[in-house]
């Protein structure tokens, strides 16, 4: 399996990393769309001394788990928690002292051909939605959008969860018009 690696601040491909073996309660992941967050730059600029796959952002297709999970497209909560400790029991697993955080801290993520996280923290994926972005006040707060200031083109991904369901969003790149800076030609969320 091929994933971007992290390791004494260096990345590098590989092409001899096994897939990851789910443990009980966990989906083996088959990964389709994975972006760039700030966070995985500043893991190569040395934030946090995690060694492994990167990426935490993505859309995915269940490849192995629960039978009424397998083919559908995911996205996930990145904090795997131990559900036991009394962070995780006053509802509070975010702070669980035990977990692992997805391409960040104890779990290669989404940079690579598969990831494995626990079936709780994978939401189905809004098939058939599409978003034409007109002008920058229509982007949503979760996306990550990145201006290249060479060429005026933008590019960046989003996964987000709310009240109404989990999304992910690819923004393709879009060439914004001289007469206004502020305002694309034209873009449309992928996926």
């Amino acid at each position: 399996m091929q994933g971007i690696w992290l390791e004494d601040g260096t990345i590098s491909l590989r092409d001899d990393l096994g897939p990851p073996e789910p443990v009980a309660g966990e989906a083996l992941v088959r990964v389709l769309c994975a972006g760039v967050c700030n966070t995985d730059l500043e893991l190569v600029r040395g934030y946090y001394p995690f060694t492994g796959v990167l990426g935490h952002e993505f859309v995915g297709e269940v490849a192995a788990g629960p039978p009424e999970l397998v083919g559908k497209r995911v996205v996930g909560e990145i904090n795997a928690t131990c559900g036991r400790c009394k962070a995780c029991q006053s509802g509070r697993s975010s702070h669980c002292p035990n977990r692992t955080v997805l391409g960040i801290v104890g779990r290669n993520g989404a940079f690579a051909e598969y990831l494995t996280l626990p079936i709780e923290n994978l939401h189905g994926y809004r098939e058939g939605k599409r978003r034409v972005v007109r002008n920058w006040q229509d982007v949503d707060r979760r996306d990550e959008i990145q201006k290249r200031p060479d060429t005026g083109m933008a590019r960046g991904f989003g996964c987000g969860l709310s009240s109404s369901g989990a999304s992910a969003h690819l923004w393709e790149p879009v060439q914004e018009s001289k007469s206004s800076p502020r305002e694309p030609r034209q873009a449309a969320a992928a996926i």
